[in-house]
Order: structure tokens, then C-alpha cells, then sequence
């Protein structure tokens, strides 16, 4: 009996600890509807650019959140956002020699050859 209890015991444990998960997600996803309703103004069901536009972080993963192009955003595509990865601009490379830029210098005195 003892070993019965301990086992209906670790299943309750697990039970709690699903459906405590369970709720977290489902505030976590009524905060993003929340959000999705608060950005579609006109009511259609999507967020437009121009709807988004109050919103940088929006705005900056629209392009590549929009992943049926149709200018908008959808319910899912909108909750996809978070994971849609930002470009950031690198340093400006100088063009290569070969297509017009200076040559390589080495310890601040110009390439062999160059001058």
C-alpha cells in the first residue's frame, strides 16, 4: 500500500506541475492577443505596417514576420514574432582592390606594389 501511495503521490505532483505550466502559457498567450487586439485598429484581424508603426519592435521584424507577404500580419504570424531574428548592420568594409577599393595595407605602410 505504501508503495501505491508514493506512486498516485508523484503522478499528483506531476499533474500539479502540468497544469501549472499549462496556465502560465495561456496568460501568455492572452497577453498576446491582448497586444494583437490593442495594434489592429481597424478590427480586421491583422496588423498592417501602417497599424504597427507606433511600435519599433514590431516595425523592425515586420518584413521578415510576414512570411506569406501579403502586407499584414495574422494572429500566428504576429505571435511568431519573438522568434524572428533581427539583421544588424556589421562595420563597412572597405571594397576589395579587385573591384576598385584601396589595396591591403600591412602595419600602416601600402601592399607591395601599390604606388
Amino acid at each position: 500500500m505504501k508503495g501505491a501511495t508514493a506512486c498516485g503521490m508523484k503522478r499528483l505532483a506531476a499533474l500539479c506541475i502540468a497544469l501549472t505550466a499549462g496556465g502560465s502559457l495561456a496568460q501568455s498567450q492572452s497577453a498576446t492577443d491582448k497586444y494583437f487586439d490593442e495594434l489592429d485598429l481597424n478590427g480586421d484581424g491583422y496588423v498592417s505596417i501602417a497599424e504597427a508603426a507606433g511600435n519599433a519592435e514590431v516595425v523592425k521584424r515586420f518584413d521578415r514576420g510576414d512570411k506569406n507577404r501579403d502586407g499584414k500580419l495574422s494572429r500566428k504570424e504576429f505571435a511568431n514574432l519573438k522568434n524572428v531574428k533581427v539583421r544588424v548592420a556589421g562595420k563597412k568594409k572597405e571594397p576589395s582592390a579587385a573591384v576598385g577599393g584601396s589595396a591591403a595595407k600591412k602595419n600602416g605602410k601600402p601592399a607591395a606594389g601599390s604606388q
